[in-house]
């Protein structure tokens, strides 16, 4: 082999490179033609030129007709060196079991976080697969011109709504060729189930026989094949049919559903309950002409409540069904959207109203279409880039640790190479290593997956479970991550590894001195994203802790929610004073009061206009005990009196404000634009209290009371006093049975009504805090490493300063100082892209903390005490080290 006489030397990885893959036989000759070339390269086209020549024809070499004489493949597979490499990463392991436990766990974390992600966007896109009709079914929606998006300037001034017009279904069923079925689905609606002696508050869905022609939910008992030709016909699900009748056969029972009415129905069949990813819930099915109001409210263009669900005929239908679909809506709401054009005074340009379809399988991963059951995509985006990163950060810190256990080992490797290893076989046997580590930490990834999958579905309000049917693919997908994860993280500290030089390795010289700028910049990736998770966490936190914690302007501690379950009727507007009656004499309890709907649990809203402007404004009914047991607040007039004020209305802040007057309690209200009356007569203004999310303002609200236009006394909100909470329900409970034996006791309590509001907030401030832990620990992992590394690239210096006399603290400044700036430089890349996205998310808010630094010099110390805590390992031992230890070859 021809040696380099100059001081122009080649690309080392290059060379390295060539000795991996070229058989021993043939390795002198081309290395030698190679450097000839590169001495006449650097004369004549100049060094930086000449290397990449050089690499260049490294690569040129690397073709089937050199490297299939290699007998590196053959070797790999020998069963003694394969011993030998089980022995040997065995008891490397065992001799650096630190290192060995800290690669493994981070690895496990990383396949666990991945393998969850996964879990979690497949479940995503499983949505309402498995419909053998899914291609040809979609849903209808509408949408509709908004004013107020209009004033504020948004390009896309409307709203978009899954709920139509009842007769919709009828119209495009018979005058729609592609149409093949037709259902409307109403669900969520609650009544008193009844049957012998069991009582129970169920909800049920409303849907017509095109249904369970269209879904594939299989039938357990009963058949569906004529359904609902009987408007008494119902369908249960399993759950719901042993629940009422036990191990009796439920097919032909009859039992009394109350909504608004008492009626009876009889059991057609028993179907398997929708799956967890399913877009469509039910508990108990019963006809859409038995849902109250249908009469009316199926007939009418401008009453919008009713989802409706189509299946084509065939998928190519889809071409000519919206076209069809545009036509049908113009025909029957066209001079109606013409006149709202007129009235509104909407440009031209704008349109009043547009029905379309989506595919139901795009229904979940559609949020901007409100529906009970939706998601959006960027969560799926946001797990997916956690996970890439953790499983990035692993690799990294796994070449870090593999590099600084690097000096143990170089004696190791210059003996080999002495007795005649070959690079490739040292490349081999490190690659082997870090593979039998992969695989230790895919089988602690399975355990981790399998004890963090209840926790992580109960931070994404999912229901995934590992199956049979899933478990082949998880596992798989773990394997390849196991093996990509095991060679990529492993070959790079191989390469290094095998390239130090035996002479001088025995020599007991240091000859490979390991640079770090890779390792640094990849840290500071990490503290920065850790800083960045960290000042979001912390954000998050401190805004539900300002949400929770907030005047909202009522008093809603210790009060109970309880559903009449009477309908919308004046039974339930007569079961308030009779509860109050009942509970008067308990000392327990200070107020009783009634209402259309407590918070979080409905609302009502109207529109009107005054001097050709529009109107709008919340609305509920309360009875004259309402404000008093929330403590809100009346700036003026009274509150309504129990015999009189039928029509009048009591108004907040927010109202008055909207309405520009004066004198309030001298106005009157016409929301139901009366043309003979004035309308309802204003007789106290509250003050405003956050009856709504906080993510919006106060909006305008008035309060009736008397009259039903105002709606029904449909809750029964009960004070409880200071003593224990479970003895007190337990008193109202007893109360309500002998008060209303047929009706069944559910309440919720109005505060944590109002916490429901903020879950998802609450959830993804959790994943957050989970996401930052994991960032954490793997950046300090690496970190870790990178300090091995520094340690030992400083260990002589070290050495040196203390015979000079340092001491042990000056040493660990020394030593620490580095990583501060490392820790500073991440805090100054996370602020202010932490700072912009922490002001996106608080921007959802109308009422929300302020950003200051005292937030992020609190994320700073706190960065810095974790870099400080993780470093002060290594450089606490290498100022202990005997100096004699370190300079004796010296």
């Amino acid at each position: 082999m021809h040696k380099n006489s100059s001081n122009h030397t080649a690309p080392a990885w290059s060379l390295r490179f060539l000795q991996w893959y070229c058989p021993d036989y043939l390795l002198e000759s081309i290395e030698g033609d190679l450097e000839e070339q590169f001495e006449q390269d650097v004369s004549s086209i100049g060094l930086r030129k000449a290397r990449l020549q050089y690499t260049k024809n490294v690569f040129l070499f690397f073709r089937p007709g050199i490297v299939l004489r290699n007998k590196f493949s053959l070797q790999l597979f020998n069963s003694s060196m394969l011993q030998n490499y089980w022995k040997v990463a065995i008891r490397n392991m065992a001799r650096r079991k630190l290192y060995a436990f800290i690669n493994s766990f981070g690895l496990s974390i990383a396949i666990a976080c991945c393998v969850l992600i996964y879990l979690y966007v497949m479940d995503e896109l499983s949505f309402d697969q498995f419909h053998e009709n899914k291609d040809r079914i979609v849903r209808i929606h509408s949408t509709s011109f908004d004013e107020e998006k209009y004033k504020e300037g948004d390009p896309l001034p409307y709203n978009t709504s899954a709920w139509l017009p009842g007769v919709l279904a009828d119209v495009m069923q018979d005058e729609l060729a592609e149409v093949e079925y037709v259902t409307r689905f109403n669900s969520g609606t609650e009544g008193v189930m009844q049957h012998d002696d069991k009582i129970f508050k169920q909800s049920t869905a409303f849907v017509d026989s095109g249904f369970f022609r269209m879904f594939s939910f299989p039938v357990i008992k009963g058949s569906t094949h004529k359904i609902f030709r009987h408007t008494n016909e119902a369908v249960l699900t399993s759950a719901v049919a042993e629940k009422f009748f036990g191990k009796e056969d439920p097919i032909g029972k009859t039992f009394s559903f109350f909504i608004n009415e008492k009626a009876d129905y009889v059991v057609a069949a028993v179907i398997e309950a929708p799956p967890a990813n399913s877009s469509i819930d039910f508990e108990m099915i019963l006809p859409s002409s038995s849902r109250p109001y249908f009469e009316n409210s199926a007939k009418q263009w401008n009453n919008f409540s009713y989802p409706t669900f189509v299946q084509l005929r065939k998928t190519s239908d889809l071409v000519t069904f919206k076209p069809h679909l545009d036509s049908l809506i113009q025909k029957y709401m066209g001079p109606s959207y013409d006149r709202t054009r007129v009235r509104e005074k909407i440009p031209a340009e704008i349109k009043v109203g547009e029905f379309d379809y989506i595919p139901l399988t795009k229904i979940h991963l559609a949020p901007h279409i409100s529906w009970h059951k939706v998601s959006d995509k960027k969560y799926s985006w946001i797990l997916a880039g956690i996970g890439l990163l953790i499983l990035i950060i692993a690799c990294i810190n796994y070449i870090v640790l593999s590099l600084a256990t690097s000096n143990a080992r170089k004696t190791e490797i210059g003996v080999r190479k002495v007795v005649g290893a070959r690079p490739g076989q040292l490349i081999n046997q490190f690659s082997f290593e870090s593979l039998l580590l992969s695989f230790m930490a895919m089988f602690t990834g399975i355990v981790l997956v399998v004890t963090l999958l209840p926790m992580f579905n109960e931070y994404t309000a999912k229901s995934i479970v590992l199956t049979f049917g899933n478990m082949s693919t998880v596992l798989a997908m773990m394997l390849i991550l196991t093996i990509t994860i095991g060679l990529t993280a492993g070959f790079y500290p191989a390469f290094i590894l095998s390239s130090f030089k035996p002479v001088t390795i025995l020599k007991g010289k240091n000859s490979a001195r390991l640079q770090t700028p890779f390792a640094k910049a990849m840290v500071v990736l990490q503290f920065t994203l850790s800083t960045l998770l960290i000042v979001s966490s912390v954000i998050m936190y401190r805004q539900m802790e300002y949400i929770t914690s907030k005047d909202l302007g009522y008093d809603a501690d210790k009060v109970i929610a309880i559903e009449t379950n009477a309908g919308w009727n004046r039974t339930s507007d007569e079961m308030i004073p009779l509860f109050r009656n009942a509970l008067s004499q308990e000392r327990d309890v200070i107020s009783v009061a009634g209402t259309s709907a407590s918070f979080n649990r409905g609302w009502s809203r109207y529109g009107w206009q005054v001097a050709d402007e529009n109107k709008w404004a919340y609305v509920f009914r309360v009875d004259e005990a309402y404000l008093d047991l929330f403590s809100i607040e009346l700036l003026e007039g009274r509150n309504f009196d129990n015999t009189a004020d039928s029509s009048a209305v009591i108004v907040n802040e927010a109202f008055v404000r909207d309405m520009g007057w004066t004198d309030p309690l001298s106005e009157y209200v016409n929301w139901q634009e009366d043309t003979v009356g004035k309308g309802s007569p204003v007789i106290g203004v509250m003050k405003d209290y956050n009856f709504l999310s906080l993510e919006s303002e106060v909006e305008p609200l008035f309060l009736g009371s008397k009259r039903p236009d105002f709606g029904r006394l449909t809750t029964i909100l009960v004070k409880l006093g200071p003593g224990k909470t479970p003895e007190q329900l337990s008193k109202v409970e007893q109360k309500w049975k002998q008060t209303f034996p047929d009706k069944p006791f559910e309440y919720s309590f109005v505060d944590e009504d109002v916490a429901r509001q903020y879950q998802s907030h609450e959830r993804w401030m959790k994943i957050m805090g989970i996401s930052t832990s994991f960032a954490i620990i793997i950046s300090c992992l690496g970190l870790f490493g990178l300090a091995g590394i520094e340690s030992l690239n400083r260990v002589k210096e070290v050495g040196i300063r203390k015979v000079m006399g340092a001491s042990v603290f000056q040493l660990m400044v020394l030593l620490n100082r580095k990583y501060i700036m490392l820790a500073f430089i991440a805090f100054a890349i996370a602020a202010p892209i932490s700072w912009w996205m922490m002001k996106q998310w608080l921007d959802a808010f109308k009422y929300r903390i302020t950003l200051s630094w005292e937030l992020f010099g609190i994320t700073l110390l706190t960065g810095l005490a974790i870099a400080l805590i993780t470093v002060s390992y290594h450089a606490l031992k290498a100022a202990r080290t005997n100096p004699a230890d370190t300079l004796k070859y010296e």
